[in-house]
């Protein structure tokens, strides 16, 4: 039976203790992160050779921990798992695979981590205990298999909201039988990125994504100009402040909710889905050239092709993406020819050669699918 990894997030409910102690633990892993990221920086700009070492940086907790004794109050595998995210973050940033790890804000939402050691995190009908915050009231709105075996936690404050997400393993039984042994290439789909959709594919359908953000736009602003005139940092400035990122976590919990359905969709029905690997944080820089505004964030295009991916891998599916430097929208997906002097306003065109009228992106999708079934061909050879 393939075992996969899975998180399922559920809402907690903790008490005014719990959450004091929540926000304590939130702040003490602040500040170890903080704290350890700024000696890394110094250690490095007196020795460019300095290499970090993951175990001689959890080796310098207990000597912290005792300059700082308040640490001593919280989970202490927290502490450890944030030095490790540290860790994580900071030789990512030397292996070219991301950008600097940045000083954590006290106003930003985020969580930390524990582990489940020896079953100490466990579920008892409407609680679920959690090391230094005991039983704690949650919300189990989907069912968890038998098989599903969590390492780790995370617990999380989005806005004035509390969650507690179960990271682990489980066996691959609800879709077994979409579960393919050998995958069929005429079984697949090229998908284009659209400004104006969220993708057209190569049937000549595309898939409308709902613009959350823009919708919203407006009352934000209003929310927005009621919290200029409060005065900072009182009692209803925070309360002002707390509505506002609760509506942006509501936006957001909606846009997710549709790339999951329309993600879950496309893994089911096809064997293989092609696209192209596009840099759209690079697009996003040139939004003022290419005219994209709001819209390129509004759609998630990055986190629809994240959903698509280990679902599709789930069930032993391929998610192929062909070179972003393909012209699919230049050539004719009939006869092949080449119109290199297209522009980006240009969403139509005839091919001079065959006389076919394209639409540009049915007609970059059509490329993007046969341009996916060449590669597979010639891999399997």
């Amino acid at each position: 039976m393939k075992r996969i990894k899975r998180t399922y997030r559920f809402r907690i409910y903790p008490n005014y203790s719990q959450k004091q102690l929540i926000e304590k633990t939130l702040g003490c892993s602040r500040q170890v992160y903080n704290d350890f990221l700024s000696m890394c920086i110094e250690s490095f700009e007196k020795d460019h050779t300095f290499k970090i070492k993951k175990y001689d940086l959890i080796k310098l907790l207990p000597e912290y921990k005792e300059t700082f004794p308040y640490l001593k109050e919280v989970d202490s595998i927290s502490l450890q798992q944030t030095v490790i995210h540290l860790y994580d973050a900071y030789t990512k940033f030397f292996k070219h695979n991301a950008s600097f790890p940045k000083f954590k804000k006290k106003k930003n939402d985020y969580g930390y981590i524990t582990m489940n050691i020896n079953n100490s995190i466990r579920i008892k009908e409407n609680e679920i205990q959690i090391p230094k915050l005991g039983l704690v009231k949650v919300i189990i709105h989907r069912h968890l298999p038998e098989s599903f075996k969590y390492s780790m936690v995370s617990i999380s404050r989005k806005g004035r909201f509390y969650y507690i997400s179960l990271i682990g393993e489980e066996e691959y039984f609800d879709y077994e039988a979409f579960i393919k042994e050998s995958l069929d290439v005429n079984n697949s789909i090229g998908l284009d990125f659209s400004l104006s959709h969220l993708y057209v594919d190569s049937d000549g359908n595309h898939v409308d994504m709902p613009k959350y953000f823009e919708d919203s736009l407006e009352k934000l602003a209003k929310e927005q100009r009621k919290l200029s005139h409060m005065e900072k940092d009182s009692l209803n400035y925070q309360k002002q402040l707390m509505k506002i990122r609760n509506l942006h976590e509501h936006i957001a919990n909606q846009r997710k909710d549709f790339l999951h359905k329309t993600s879950r969709t496309i893994a089911n029905t096809y064997d293989y889905v092609f696209v192209e690997d596009l840099d759209l944080i690079e697009m996003s820089k040139r939004k003022e050239e290419l005219k994209l505004g709001i819209t390129i964030f509004d759609l998630g295009y990055n986190t629809f092709l994240n959903y698509l991916s280990y679902k599709l891998d789930w069930l032993n599916k391929k998610l192929i993406k062909v070179n972003r430097y393909y012209p699919s929208s230049q050539l004719c997906s009939c006869c092949g020819y080449r119109k290199s002097n297209l522009t980006l306003n240009q969403r139509s065109w005839t091919c001079p050669e065959c006389k076919v009228k394209h639409n540009r992106d049915i007609n970059a999708a059509i490329n993007i699918k046969k341009e996916g079934i060449r590669m597979v061909l010639n891999s399997s050879k």
